[in-house]
């Protein structure tokens, strides 16, 4: 079988990367562009991103979805003999993927079971080995929608408590905008 990412794992993915119709160079001065695509993603794009550089949300999305598709779902995939993903599952470990790369150290190469992989999730909240509330929230959502039942709405398998959400998007080197803003008056 092989598996491609619903609309609730790419969903998620945009929550999370935000829109950047410009490219920027992200927090580790990574030139970045659309949904965090890279220039590690040139063979898909088929295009050099240079500052300066804009898209059209319709490229964004075209490229998200083939950087998925062609790059990402294989790397989750390539688990699936052992582990059996089902949707939500597959979707979460996607998004994990294309925010740090592989699920190699999150599987650790295929030999954990599939409830320390849900609790190891939460663990990878480091960028330049400082904790970020921003990944957790991230590793949280993806935590989740790993855990949740296939079929099931969000937050239907618990009495959540209802708390008012204060999430921003993630800023990176070169951001500007409202939630850059917030950061420069709390720092």
């Amino acid at each position: 079988k092989k598996m491609k990412i619903s609309e609730n794992g790419i969903n998620l993915i945009k929550k999370w990367e935000g829109l950047y119709l410009h490219a920027y160079y992200d927090c580790v001065g990574v030139i970045t562009i659309g949904y965090g695509i890279t220039n590690a993603d040139k063979s898909i794009t088929g295009t050099t991103i240079k500052k300066g550089m804009t898209i059209s949300k319709a490229t964004a999305d075209k490229w998200l979805r083939e950087s998925l598709d062609q790059k990402y779902a294989p790397k989750v995939m390539k688990y699936d003999s052992k582990y059996h993903w089902n949707q939500n599952q597959f979707d979460a470990l996607v998004s994990f993927c294309f925010n740090i790369g592989n699920i190699d150290g999150l599987t650790a190469n295929g030999t954990r079971s599939i409830n320390t992989i849900a609790k190891k999730m939460l663990e990878y909240c480091k960028a330049g080995g400082k904790y970020v509330k921003g990944l957790y929230d991230r590793r949280k959502d993806e935590y989740n929608l790993f855990c949740r039942k296939p079929g099931s709405k969000p937050g239907s398998q618990s009495a959540e408590k209802k708390t008012e959400d204060y999430s921003m998007p993630t800023i990176k080197k070169g951001s500007t905008g409202k939630a850059v803003m917030i950061w420069q008056v709390i720092i």
